[in-house]
């Protein structure tokens, strides 16, 4: 019985991270989306994309290849974006952020941050 409550109480801050995300997410005042997509725009759609202080961009990768979204300032980096998955980051800065791909520097994109 001791065996089993020490493997389940090694278990809880991972659980406890399950219950970090949602929190993290409603800091966001508006969270916009950018695909990652090989459709029209073939790289970052939309290119540019305007938001306002405490809002949220979702990076989704709808390819079938790896991809992330790196700020030329290393501001923020969405980490390896495999297939079919997303990553939050919120703006809490007024100003421009270009950003690129990190496997694929051709692969541009802007946000800007307005107050």
């Amino acid at each position: 019985m001791t065996e089993r409550i020490a493997r389940l109480a090694a278990l809880v801050p991972f659980g406890l991270l399950g219950l970090l995300q949602p929190a993290a997410a409603q800091d966001c005042k508006t969270t916009h989306e950018v695909e990652i997509t090989f459709q029209g725009a073939r790289g970052f759609k939309p290119r540019e994309l305007h938001v306002r202080v405490g809002d949220c961009v979702r990076w989704v990768n709808e390819t079938h290849i790896e991809h992330s979204a790196v700020a030329v300032d290393r501001s923020f980096h969405t980490g390896t974006l495999m297939p079919g998955s997303a990553n939050v980051i919120k703006f809490d800065t007024p100003g421009d952020v270009p950003y690129t791909c990190g496997p694929h520097p051709p692969m541009v994109g802007k946000i800007v941050v307005e107050p």
